[in-house]
């Protein structure tokens, strides 16, 4: 009779987990979440791959520290343009649309600053890489919004995660391109074409948007009064705080290991890998985080965290230095998702619109403020101590969070 109740209970147990396989992770996994997953994925390992090529590009063209924020500048600027025409174009055409052809152009855009021969058209290089992703990221966030909607629940942060493992492998793979001493021009063409056929086969599954319902919301009237939201303005600083270090992180990471550790390019470029792993598994793990420690004390670890591991990578040795880089990844990988949702709480959608216009203007003015600043001070390491200052700003600022109710 034991051995038969035994028996049974393992048939159900079995049973039960089949039945949670295809009610939970099947349903999690489904077309349009893969679709939307593999533009997030393929945007970050692009940006990956573009990080860990920027000392060789530098050192080709024989730049310095300004001239590799001009290049920066384009990037930024680029993107900066695009998301508003990005906004309006998937308003016209809907986002799936847009989705595909501008994923598309944007991988083959990687390719472009390869071949680059002077400084002025690695800028235009650049402007038109920034120009493209502007473009993708605007419709590709939408149709995880898309996603949320028809789900009825909570999905962004997966699509984000993709992001940071993007980011992760773009990284490894630009290591062992840069390992094998292959040419910059030949390994961004090389991954933009092959990530450019990897988007068109996907994006067929994306989801289907009404244009028309999109146009009629966005010629709804707006309301500037969050603008003036004294809380909304705290945290729209916060964000800005975050991303200013998560644009210089990107951008500057490898060129300060070969700097202070004098470490080679490919050994340079796993301080980026380091950092988009962890926040790849802080932004897969946050809303279990967040749900245990409450969102201000989330926040103020995650600004504690960024502060710790930024100070770390700034004056430890090498594999200290890329721990370090990892403490940061954990500590800007929720920080977004935690501010963006208290601007919600506050007000809406129009809050997230405030907070997180904001917080993107620190992305776009990090990396050229921190080229900047290395020129005239001669250090890229006291550039970019502001940035763990910033964390420590971030965490005694943590309050603004709870106002947000």
């Amino acid at each position: 009779m034991p051995l038969a109740a035994s028996a049974v209970l393992k048939s159900q147990s079995r049973s039960g987990f089949r039945s949670w396989v295809r009610h939970s992770v099947v349903r999690h996994w489904d077309a349009a979440w893969l679709a939307i997953a593999a533009v997030f994925l393929a945007d970050g390992l692009a940006f990956g791959v573009w990080v860990t090529q920027l000392p060789l590009l530098k050192r080709g063209l024989g730049l310095s520290d300004l001239a590799v924020a001009a290049a920066l500048a384009g990037l930024v600027g680029g993107a900066f343009v695009a998301m508003p025409l990005a906004g309006a174009v998937a308003t016209r055409l809907g986002s799936r649309r847009l989705t595909r052809v501008a994923a598309v152009a944007a991988s083959l855009a990687l390719a472009l600053p390869g071949w680059a021969p002077s400084l002025p058209l690695l800028v235009a290089a650049a402007a038109a890489l920034g120009l493209a992703r502007g473009m993708t990221e605007v419709p590709m966030n939408a149709q995880a919004s898309l996603l949320e909607v028809r789900d009825g629940r909570a999905r962004m942060s997966s699509f984000h995660g993709c992001f940071s493992l993007g980011g992760f492998l773009g990284a490894c793979i630009g290591s062992a391109l840069l390992s094998c001493g292959v040419p910059t021009a030949a390994s961004l063409t090389g991954v933009g074409v092959l990530l450019a056929l990897a988007c068109l086969a996907a994006t067929g599954r994306l989801l289907h948007d009404e244009p028309g319902q999109a146009r009629r919301a966005a010629e709804q009237p707006s309301h500037p009064a969050p603008l003036r939201d004294g809380t909304l303005l705290a945290l729209g600083v916060l964000a800005f705080l975050g991303l200013f270090g998560e644009g210089a992180m990107a951008d500057w990471s490898a060129l300060l290991l070969e700097r202070t550790t004098g470490a080679g390019q490919a050994a340079a470029a796993l301080g980026y890998a380091a950092y988009s792993v962890a926040m790849m598994l802080g932004r897969f793990s946050g809303d279990w985080v967040v749900s245990r420690l409450g969102r201000r004390r989330a926040l103020r670890w995650s600004g504690s965290a960024a502060a710790a591991g930024m100070a770390a990578a700034l004056v430890a040795p090498y594999w200290l230095a890329v721990l370090g880089f990892g403490v940061v990844g954990i500590g800007y990988a929720n920080l977004v998702p935690i501010l963006f949702s208290a601007g919600g709480k506050r007000a809406g959608g129009a809050g997230i619109a405030a907070v997180s216009t904001l917080g993107y203007a620190g992305f776009v003015v990090g990396p050229p403020c921190i080229g900047a600043l290395s020129a005239l001070s001669g250090s890229l390491p006291l550039a970019l101590a502001p940035v763990a200052a910033f964390g420590v700003a971030i965490a005694l600022g943590a309050g603004a969070v709870e106002q947000s109710r």
